[in-house]
Parts: structure tokens; C-alpha cells; sequence
């Protein structure tokens, strides 16, 4: 069953991507014209009704029921996507694809979010996603090029400390336990990702004793 529902929101999402970048989507074509309703109040209506299938997609979002909550943001970009707060919308969905390990699919939506929306509040989160979907598929050198890209830009940006960690653990799968002492040392202690940030770091400096140490003489040689 899940996996029917994976190809489902991944055709889905295939048809609204095609939808945004370029034409009408079906909503759009299939909704009856106003008759005699201003264009500005009718854009209110329509952000208010948006508004509220957000707050109960969101809801969905909130209590990890992330295959609901991405039917309704689809659904909401569909039908509404000239939304005010698209950017939330796409952001939401791409962490709801993510969530359910759909990492190609939450991958296109960070990235339409940063093209489309590069001033978007939801920006740097949307790199972050980026960042963490490099080092679940283990492509670390691109985990550490996102990672270089965020520091520099939103460097006092609550997702710093994550971006840290997994920065700090690709330089760790490299083994360049330098660069992921230095990294993981500046994860904060307030973040969540503390506590394995500092196991790593004592793991590195082992490793780093272990791969330093001589080996003893040979004496049957």
C-alpha cells in the first residue's frame, strides 16, 4: 500500500511541477469564470480559503501524518497557486516527501522553493533539506558544498547546527577527521544535535590515534 501511495504523490507531483513552471493547472481550467466579482476581492477569497487548507495541512504536517499532510499541499498548490504563502506550502511538502524517504521527489521541491522564491523566510531551511538529502544518498561532497553555501549566507540561521552536523559527519564518512572535529565542535549545545555531535568528535580523535599510532616491529621478520 505504501508503496502505491509513493507512486501516486510522485505522479502527482510530477504533473504540478509541470503545472507551475509553465500553463494552467487543471484547477485553473476547470473552475467556472466569475461573473461580475472584482479580481481583488476575488484573489481574497481565494487566499482565505488557501489559508485554511493550509492550517489543516500543516496539522497533518505537525503530527507526522506526512503522506496526509502532502496530499493537501498538493492539492493546495493546485488549486491555489498564486497563495501568499506558497513557499511555506512547497517547503512543508518537500519535508513531508522527505520524511517519507522520497528524497528524489522532496529534492525538486527545495529546489523550485529556491528558484522560485529566493527571498522566501523558508530558504535557507529549504537548502538545509538539500543538505540532508546529499547525506542520506551518501553524496558527501555535495552534503559539504551545500553546507559551505549556507554557512556563508545563513550563518545565524536556526538550521546552522544541523547544517554543522551533517557536515561534520560527511567529513567524518571521508575520514578527514580534522575538518569533522573542527565542524562538529561548533555544533551548539542547545541543539538536538549536541549530544552525537560530541560522541563523533570523541570518535575522530580515536581514529585519528589509530591511524597515527605505529604498528610494533615485526619480530619474526
Amino acid at each position: 500500500m505504501k508503496i502505491r501511495l509513493t507512486y501516486f504523490i510522485a505522479a502527482m507531483l510530477c504533473l504540478l511541477l509541470t503545472d507551475l513552471t509553465g500553463g494552467k493547472t487543471w484547477a485553473q481550467e476547470s473552475a467556472p469564470k466569475p461573473n461580475g466579482v472584482p479580481e481583488q476581492l476575488q484573489d481574497r477569497n481565494m487566499d482565505r480559503a488557501a489559508l485554511r487548507l493550509y492550517q489543516n495541512a500543516l496539522k497533518y504536517y505537525e503530527e507526522k501524518a506526512h503522506w496526509k499532510a502532502a496530499r493537501e499541499f498538493i492539492v493546495l498548490l493546485d488549486y491555489y497557486p498564486a497563495f501568499s504563502q506558497a513557499g511555506g506550502v512547497l517547503f512543508h511538502l518537500g519535508e513531508s516527501m522527505y520524511q517519507m524517504t522520497m528524497y528524489k521527489s522532496a529534492a525538486k521541491m527545495f529546489r523550485f522553493l529556491l528558484t522560485k522564491y529566493p527571498e522566501s523566510e523558508y530558504a535557507a531551511a529549504a537548502l538545509y533539506g538539500l543538505q540532508k538529502i546529499s547525506y542520506q544518498t551518501e553524496n558527501h561532497a555535495e552534503c559539504l558544498k551545500i553546507y559551505s553555501g549556507l554557512d556563508a549566507k545563513f550563518g545565524d540561521d536556526d538550521v546552522i547546527d544541523g547544517a554543522r552536523y551533517y557536515a561534520g559527519m560527511a567529513y567524518y564518512n571521508q575520514r578527514d577527521y580534522d575538518n569533522a572535529i573542527a565542524t562538529l565542535s561548533k555544533v551548539r549545545a542547545r541543539s538536538e544535535y549536541f549530544d552525537h555531535s560530541l560522541y563523533t568528535v570523541g570518535l575522530a580523535h580515536l581514529k585519528k590515534k589509530r591511524s597515527t599510532r605505529r604498528l610494533p616491529p615485526c619480530v619474526s621478520c
